[in-house]
């Protein structure tokens, strides 16, 4: 069995498809608000080593915990949703199977708990 990381196009795709998702997310309004003053470059390479890692790709995130990095940030579950919905299109519309991106969804679930504090 592939590694969602190998369906999701491997470090090309995972670049690309955090690219689209940081390019959306930072431009709705809703969700904006938790991007000002944050270097989005830095944010992209954390990232993207961390979902290689989270789907199966190489093992070089060394970042802080899920909910650490996310702490005091008072994230709403409707932004979760938006972040996570991004993510999802954006790979979607880089023809990653529908079986992977549903993986991703599920998986982003998991964390769920560890990301909204509000």
């Amino acid at each position: 069995m592939h590694a969602i990381y190998d369906e999701l196009g491997g470090s090309d795709g995972v670049r690309t498809a955090v690219a689209v998702m940081y390019h959306r997310v930072v431009a709705d309004p809703e969700l904006a608000p938790w991007f000002e003053g944050i270097d989005v470059d830095r944010l992209q390479a954390h990232q993207r080593a961390f979902l290689a890692a989270a789907f199966g790709g190489p093992q070089v995130f060394s970042g802080r915990s899920i909910g650490e990095a996310h702490h005091g940030m008072a994230i709403t579950d409707a932004a979760f949703d938006r972040v996570v919905a991004s993510l999802m299109t954006a790979l979607a519309d880089l023809g990653v199977a529908k079986e992977a991106v549903g993986a991703v969804g599920e998986r982003l679930e998991d964390l769920r708990a560890d990301i909204v504090t509000a």
